[in-house]
């Protein structure tokens, strides 16, 4: 793998709108859900805070119910067809494997770039989030840092997601669409079961790590099936992409 190329992909894309508008929808959400906690009628704050578990704040429990189960797997998805879709959308791809350099070792550069540059942009959102959060009162800043960072196995997730998807389809539009898609479906899933009493959701359900957390439930089983489904995801995506014709 060579690093000087790995590192101008990292700086690429850390300079590309997508970052740019990654971190403005996310400080965007934040402002939104901070807006809510402080201006929103007594009744529906009421709601919210009764509605919310007895670990976790107003604040709290919007964000990682719903800007995290909704909006992030958005910016997400923007880093995992970065490896392949870029390349495809700039019908690079050919081109650059036509270079002295295996498939595999092309594959792992790339990906290594977008996880790298999806964690920087991961730890800036969380710091703009807390700020924002703290601005709003009432916020654990500390506790919430923690928080996030324990969602890392659900954001791995979602990035091998969209990789594996990438291979197949090849251009960022429906590579993207298809993962948020997917993503939408596993949180309706458990919200629809939360909602039916169901209680808590299964552990195999990745999306559901931001519930359970706040509920003081274990995400042992539900950050190890989050990794495993990553691994799996990143190895198959690596193995078709070596094996398939371009």
């Amino acid at each position: 793998m060579n690093g000087a190329i790995l590192l101008a992909d990292i700086k690429s894309i850390l300079l590309s709108k997508r970052t740019a508008l990654s971190v403005a929808l996310m400080a965007a959400s934040t402002v939104v859900v901070a807006l809510i906690v402080q201006y929103s009628p007594s009744g529906l704050r009421a709601a919210l805070a009764a509605s919310a578990p007895a670990s976790a704040g107003v604040f709290e429990f919007m964000w990682f119910e719903d800007v995290m189960a909704l909006f992030f797997p958005l910016v997400i998805v923007g880093y995992g067809a970065f490896a392949l879709c870029d390349l495809e959308d700039a019908d690079m791809t050919g081109l650059l494997l036509s270079r002295p350099e295996s498939r595999l070792s092309f594959l792992a550069r790339r990906v290594a770039a977008a996880i790298a540059s999806f964690l920087v942009v991961f730890l800036a959102c969380s710091a703009v989030a807390a700020g924002i959060g703290a601005a709003a009162g009432g916020l654990d800043v500390g506790l919430f840092l923690v928080h996030q960072l324990m969602l890392l196995p659900l954001c791995l997730f979602v990035l091998g997601l969209t990789f594996f998807l990438s291979v197949p389809l090849r251009t960022t539009t429906p590579t993207a669409l298809t993962s948020f898609a997917i993503c939408l479906a596993l949180y309706f899933a458990y919200s629809f079961l939360l909602a039916a009493g169901g209680g808590l959701p299964s552990p195999l359900n990745p999306m559901c790590m931001g519930h359970r957390m706040l509920v003081d439930a274990s995400i042992i089983e539900t950050a190890t099936a989050s990794l495993g489904y990553a691994c799996v995801l990143f190895a198959a995506g690596a193995v078709w992409f070596v094996k398939k014709d371009l």
